[in-house]
């Protein structure tokens, strides 16, 4: 069953950065925590999580018909947060959603056909901080159609997320 929301504000800002086949990735995004009141879930230290972002992606190169794509993303995520280890709290992510990038193709080889993507995204990091309200973590993300259309050569990344909370 879905929380029922007081407010639709946002409860945290997302700022990403990674690499991956010559592209560099840079985005922000807005994330709403505890959108699912889903009690086995929770007993299992599990949350349910939605995630907006925009990322720019920077080709490397050169020459390239198109050197740059914007990525526009939502994802809902689940969260399971460990145990408290001193000051902080363990955590792990992981979700698929949908992503719309506004040119079908980047560099010089890499061609996705379609502007509907796929995204599947992992994250391992912890929090910290009062009430572990701020979180840092590493990410692998994959961006690709999903077969749809050929070309798919898609695009997987690493990178690290660091978050802070808006209330």
């Amino acid at each position: 069953m879905l929380a029922a929301a007081s407010s639709l504000a946002p409860d945290g800002l997302d700022f990403t950065g990674g690499y991956g086949d010559n592209i560099a990735i840079y985005g922000i995004g807005v994330r709403w925590d505890s959108i699912c009141a889903c009690a086995p879930l929770k007993s299992a230290g599990i949350d349910l999580r939605l995630a907006a972002q925009v990322a720019y992606w920077r080709g490397h190169e050169h020459p390239a018909s198109n050197s740059s794509i914007w990525d526009f993303g939502l994802t809902p995520i689940f969260h399971w947060s460990g145990p408290d280890v001193a000051a902080i709290r363990p955590f792990l992510e992981a979700g698929i959603g949908a992503h719309l990038i506004s040119e079908t193709r980047i560099n010089t080889e890499r061609g996705f056909s379609t502007a509907f993507q796929f995204g599947e995204i992992g994250v391992v990091g912890f929090g910290f901080g009062d009430k572990h309200r701020y979180e840092v973590g590493a990410l692998v993300q994959h961006v690709s159609n999903g077969a749809i259309k050929e070309p798919n050569n898609g695009l997987t990344y690493f990178g690290a997320v660091f978050r802070v909370p808006l209330q």
